[in-house]
């Protein structure tokens, strides 16, 4: 794994928000890591923290949304021309990476009526890259396995990870309300942030996988990823289920 590290700081003040959307729309900063934490994260449960990576910055933001409420997404900062966290989410001009989009969307959407644009699924890219080496792909892949199968991880990754699932996974003995609790578990907030601090190193390394294809792969997975934020706003959207394990067309 790369060995670029970031500091993750929690925002829960209008000061600490201001100054992760000044971070965050940079002009240098035209990709942006992003992942949601909650409770029953879907239109029907609950949003508590958004991360979110500058590919250029050595920030990780993790926006604490039990505590700021819609403010999170709605307070603008005036030194950015009046910039809300909503603006950039929206922001045809910043690609957003994450991995496996659709809950985040629909939570997003339903909850805060945030419409996410220019999405890039890590999930999907991660699908084609299999297709691409003319692999049978019947199911998608998570992210705890996507990185020990593309990045090697040192076991002080997979630590953070398990630790982290350990708190909030009920069948581990742990409760998704963990996300809500204050002061923040050290090892949730390590959780987070790591969740987003990989990201730019598995797009990098699926992204070989499908370099030079004549199949139009990227395209394709940009195709795909709106499908999925369309799909996620959805009425009939079902955010749980054995269907949800299914690689799709693409």
């Amino acid at each position: 794994m790369s060995k670029r590290t970031a500091t993750p700081v929690l925002v829960d003040t209008i000061p600490l928000l201001e100054a992760c959307i000044k971070d965050v729309t940079a002009p240098e900063n035209t990709k942006l890591a992003v992942d949601l934490e909650g409770v029953d994260l879907c239109r029907n449960g609950r949003v508590s923290i958004i991360q979110l990576f500058a590919k250029n910055s050595d920030i990780i933001w993790l926006v604490d949304v039990t505590v700021l409420g819609r403010l999170a997404f709605e307070h603008k900062d005036a030194s950015t021309n009046d910039c809300s966290l909503k603006d950039v989410l929206e922001s045809t001009n910043i690609v957003k990476l994450l991995y496996d989009v659709r809950n985040d969307a629909d939570a997003l959407y339903n909850l805060y009526q945030v419409d996410m644009k220019n999405t890039y699924d890590l999930q999907l890219l991660e699908v084609a890259s299999r297709r691409a080496l003319r692999l049978r792909v019947k199911f998608i892949c998570g992210l705890a396995k996507a990185m020990t199968t593309y990045l090697s991880p040192p076991s002080s990754v997979t630590q953070i990870k398990e630790d982290g699932v350990a708190l909030f996974r009920p069948e581990k003995g742990g409760s998704f309300e963990v996300f809500e609790r204050r002061p923040l578990d050290p090892r949730i907030i390590l959780y987070c942030a790591q969740d987003v601090a990989v990201l730019f190193q598995l797009e990098a390394v699926l992204e070989n996988t499908i370099r030079g294809s004549l199949e139009g792969w990227h395209d394709r997975v940009v195709k795909a990823s709106a499908k999925r934020v369309n799909e996620a706003h959805s009425r009939y959207y079902d955010g749980d289920g054995p269907h949800r394990a299914i690689a799709p067309m693409i």
